[in-house]
């Protein structure tokens, strides 16, 4: 499952614990952002699909965030989950548009479980359009493409290329080959045409520590994932 999840708020340790277990256990994209940082416009800026807000000053900073993003068009319909101490609950009137409560210390099994459960719900999630090869994920329905937390930005030509190599593991494939399943029959504008993409696309999803496509030489190309 891939998506990308902020938890906003000062109790660090807590926050770090989830950000961590959800990297760990899942294919989520998760960041935290201090309270301090946590503007309106920035949070907009992240893009995300899901927002933990982990208060460290009980429920009146709860509902200062709740309010805030529920204002800005941008995060209206974006799913918010809590992360609260469970004293607090019980002396807490949480507003209506709180989909989730996590009760802290955090039981990191129980939390990955119930927010996986909580954005495929929501977000509808079909399994069979994603491809995950160690830290890369595909969305094949979104056109999406991440490397560990970042968001790679490929053409389409790029994207298919991506895919084919994704699907075929470990198989080494000609220049020929390459041309004909993702180019198709009618391409005639030689084999360099696939070089040109492999090193551009290798620019963008690979780095210093992360290599996913590797070249067979005299043969061709091969993608190799990095579990």
């Amino acid at each position: 499952m891939v998506g990308n999840i902020l938890i906003v708020g000062d109790q660090n340790k807590q926050g770090q614990e989830l950000k961590e277990a959800l990297k760990k256990d899942t294919h989520f994209s998760a960041q935290l952002i201090s309270r301090k940082a946590a503007t309106m416009e920035e949070l907009a800026r992240r893009e995300a699909d899901l927002i933990v807000l982990n208060p460290k000053n009980g429920y009146s900073e709860i509902l200062d965030l709740y309010y805030g993003i529920r204002k800005e068009p941008p995060l209206q319909d974006v799913p918010l989950v809590l992360l609260l101490d469970e004293s607090e609950m019980k002396a807490a009137d949480l507003p209506s548009g709180i989909q989730e409560v996590l009760y802290r210390p955090l039981r990191l099994v129980e939390a990955v479980a119930r927010v996986n459960l909580l954005f495929k719900r929501i977000h509808k999630v079909d399994q069979k359009n994603l491809i995950t090869r160690g830290r890369l994920t595909m969305d094949i329905t979104k056109y999406e493409v991440r490397v560990g937390e970042k968001k790679i930005d490929l053409t389409f030509t790029e994207f298919e290329l991506l895919k084919f190599f994704c699907s075929n593991p470990d198989t080494v494939f000609t220049r020929e080959v390459l041309l004909n399943k993702v180019w198709g029959y009618e391409y005639y504008g030689g084999t360099r045409t696939v070089d040109v993409h492999i090193r551009r696309l290798r620019s963008k999803i690979e780095g210093k520590s992360s290599t996913f496509i590797e070249t067979v030489r005299n043969i061709g190309y091969k993608f190799v994932s990095e579990e």
